[in-house]
């Protein structure tokens, strides 16, 4: 079974050897609309919503599939047929009728192109995913196709450069490696991830609205009230250990700010650059070592990695934990 990357199918598409099924993985829904809307203009053309079928697999009985892909297509030599979450279809139809199943996704009328729409990664390896692995087996067949729009690090990097730019706000590779990162590189959670800070960058200022993670680091540097009145509400976001990695981080970043400066190494302002990103960060920390001492800072240090002792191994629960360090942080100079 070759798997095909979206030109490819886009090129089969326009030269008109068009597949019988077509299964749609991945998590690039941009360049999913765009492969549709490419079905949309080259084999239905203008009047497309009269051929245009969709179904959610996990409402669709067969029966109900099976008449879609039998109608005839009007005013046009094709209709359209597409089955999203099609891994519910399977996993309820191919248990009760598989044969018919099968049957219906492979060998259906020739006029009807049937596209499964099933978002995300599928596992070959029947260990890992039987249902998958079965699924993924049928296309084997020459007139079956697999179209995997998972998208490379390089066409995120891209889209996330696209979408600052329009926002109006600063592309930085710097940014863009952050966004990459902490969505793993899956778009669902970078679409995500990608308009938090759209939110962030534009109101970051704004102190009605409930933080959120993004605002954490200028939080710490101006030892915010928020940061423990709103404690629940951060850990809540990601889980309290995704909620302490920025915490400590952001101490951290502090400390080694006013070490550089201690020790001679560079000016404040080149030490706020070298471990700030952004302007509204880098304006926190300034603010903050104008203040800070060098003891202070490593105490601040030395209570982070106590609490992160504590999170592993102490009886208390988490939130006493972190309550403890962020009175600390926000209650003296």
């Amino acid at each position: 079974m070759k798997t095909l990357r979206p030109k490819e199918f886009s090129s089969l598409i326009k030269e008109g050897s068009i597949p019988a099924t077509v299964l749609f993985v991945g998590e690039e829904v941009t360049l999913m609309d765009k492969a549709l809307q490419l079905v949309k203009e080259h084999l239905l053309g203008e009047n497309w919503e009269l051929n245009w079928t969709v179904l959610e697999g996990r409402s669709t009985g067969l029966e109900q599939l099976e008449e879609a892909l039998s109608t005839a297509p009007f005013a046009s030599p094709r209709r359209v047929v597409i089955l999203r979450e099609a891994m519910e279809f399977w996993k309820t139809w191919h248990k009760r009728q598989g044969e018919r199943t099968v049957h219906a996704l492979t060998r259906h009328p020739s006029h009807t192109l049937l596209i499964l729409h099933q978002p995300g990664k599928m596992e070959r390896d029947e260990g890992k995913d039987r249902e998958s692995a079965a699924l993924l087996e049928i296309f084997q067949e020459p007139h079956l196709k697999v179209v995997d729009f998972t998208g490379t690090r390089r066409d995120l990097e891209r889209w996330v450069k696209k979408r600052l730019k329009k926002e109006g706000l600063p592309v930085e590779q710097e940014v863009v490696d952050w966004l990459l990162d902490v969505s793993q590189e899956k778009m669902a959670l970078l679409e995500t991830e990608l308009e938090k800070f759209i939110l962030w960058g534009r109101k970051g200022e704004d102190v009605e609205r409930a933080p959120s993670l993004w605002d954490v680091p200028v939080l710490v540097y101006r030892r915010d009230p928020r940061l423990l009145s709103h404690l629940e509400h951060l850990m809540a976001e990601r889980g309290y250990l995704y909620f302490f990695r920025i915490l400590s981080s952001s101490i951290a970043r502090m400390a080694a700010a006013r070490q550089a400066m201690e020790e001679g190494l560079m000016s404040r302002e080149k030490a706020v650059n070298g471990v700030c990103r952004f302007p509204k960060e880098k304006r926190a920390m300034e603010e903050a070592l104008r203040r800070l001492t060098l003891a202070r800072s490593m105490e601040l240090l030395e209570l982070a990695m106590e609490a992160e002792v504590a999170l592993k191994s102490s009886p208390l629960p988490p939130t006493r934990v972190l309550e403890r360090l962020v009175g600390d942080l926000i209650g003296k100079g």
